[in-house]
């Protein structure tokens, strides 16, 4: 096909602008939308059982000793949905789940009333590598034969609380005697970090300076009735010590009202990991 010089020109001007066009292109290809991963991990799963896809979730119970005394206690989800934890007059061991009834521990009987479940580290990935090694982990503990105890007293064999256990195996370290605690959970609460500091951990609060901020995000969050009741009490008891000590006034403030939360009656709240 012969062209008119006119025609030659507008061809040229053509496929100079497409030359551009491709050229852009391949330098910069289209940007694609992701989701924010802060927002992600960000989100707090809790559950009122234990269910397929759950391993490594931290459950929360009341348990009545046969003395009729209540106490706070925590475990961790395995694959088969049983939960391994450390249980007082038994120390480390795997049992079955219960919701609402009666476990028999080392003879003895104790009532057991679940509370919540909550996914404990902030990432899938974080999540998958804590269950690809749950099962050995656990296993350290139970194979040696490991005690239950509140405090571990100098010289004394290896043992543990229930909050100990966990932590030992949702951080673990290289030494087994010792707890990887991440540096944001002991930031502000130091190596003495406690049950209460855990929880504060996988709800998002540990990084906020005080209990009243904590309230006001706590506020925001879409958790069960039964869980944001338990640690608007935890957290309000603080507040109004921190506030008796420095003078605050507290008038109006749901903190002077009896505690109601089934947890507030634990005895050993501020149990250290």
């Amino acid at each position: 096909m012969r062209y008119l010089p006119w025609q030659f020109a507008i061809h040229s001007i053509l496929f100079v602008l497409a030359s551009s066009i491709s050229q852009a292109a391949t330098l910069e290809p289209p940007r694609v939308s992701s989701p924010s991963i802060h927002a992600s991990a960000s989100i707090i799963h809790v559950v009122t059982d234990v269910a397929d896809g759950q391993a490594g979730y931290v459950h929360y119970f009341l348990i009545t000793h046969p003395d009729g005394t209540p106490e706070d206690q925590v475990g961790i989800e395995l694959e088969d949905q049983r939960i391994a934890w450390s249980f007082p007059g038994a120390g480390v061991i795997v049992s079955e789940f219960v919701k609402n009834g009666i476990l028999d521990i080392a003879g003895k009987t104790f009532f057991i009333e679940h509370l919540h479940g909550i996914r404990p580290l902030r990432t899938a990935g974080e999540m998958q590598t804590l269950r690809n090694d749950l099962s050995r982990r656990v296993a350290y503990w139970v194979d040696e034969e490991t005690a239950y105890c509140i405090f571990r007293q100098p010289g004394e064999r290896p043992c543990l609380n229930c909050g100990d256990f966990v932590a030992s195996i949702l951080f673990p370290a290289t030494n087994s005697l010792m707890m990887g605690l991440p540096e944001e959970l002991t930031r502000n609460s130091g190596n003495m970090a406690t049950a209460d500091d855990l929880l504060m951990y996988m709800l998002g609060l540990h990084t906020l300076p005080d209990a009243k901020s904590r309230l006001q995000q706590l506020a925001t969050l879409d958790l069960p009735y039964s869980l944001r009741l338990d640690v608007t009490e935890m957290l309000e008891s603080v507040h109004t010590a921190l506030a008796a000590a420095t003078g605050e006034s507290t008038a109006g403030s749901a903190a002077a009202r009896k505690p109601v939360s089934r947890i507030a009656i634990r005895r050993t709240q501020s149990r250290r990991l």
